[in-house]
């Protein structure tokens, strides 16, 4: 085919950025029954302890927004929200020099954001879609 048509090739990029955006809630979907069934890490202050199931609770509320599709566009900034602070914590509560994970999940939900939305990089409002 020497022609593909622009509805083809804007399904192709809304498919390729639904996936992207189910990577990152499949990430806080394990991120939150981690919080929640796992056994905790030795050493973990009593503060955080008491915060981890209130985190798995915001996370699965973010995959529900995501997955809705009339609430989508609010997950993804509550996602990136989320993940800004993921990249925060390992940043500066856990002294890592480089904060890969939250640099990745973040960088799968814009780019899946910016594939499913296009009116997310062109400046405009995005109000329309």
């Amino acid at each position: 085919i020497l022609f593909r048509s622009p509805t083809h090739t804007t399904m192709k990029r809304k498919t390729i950025g639904m996936v992207l955006l189910g990577l990152a809630a499949f990430a806080l979907v394990g991120s939150g029954a981690a919080k929640l069934f796992a056994e905790p890490e030795a050493g973990m202050p009593a503060r955080f302890l008491a915060m981890k199931s209130y985190l798995a609770i915001i996370e699965f509320l973010i995959v529900i927004a995501l997955a809705i599709p009339k609430t989508r566009k609010l997950g993804i900034i509550l996602a990136a929200s989320y993940f800004g602070g993921v990249i925060a914590f390992q940043w500066l509560i856990e002294g890592q020099a480089f904060p890969l994970v939250g640099v990745i999940l973040n960088t799968l939900l814009y780019a899946g954001a910016a594939l499913y939305y296009p009116s997310v990089t062109d400046g405009g409002s995005g109000v329309a879609d």
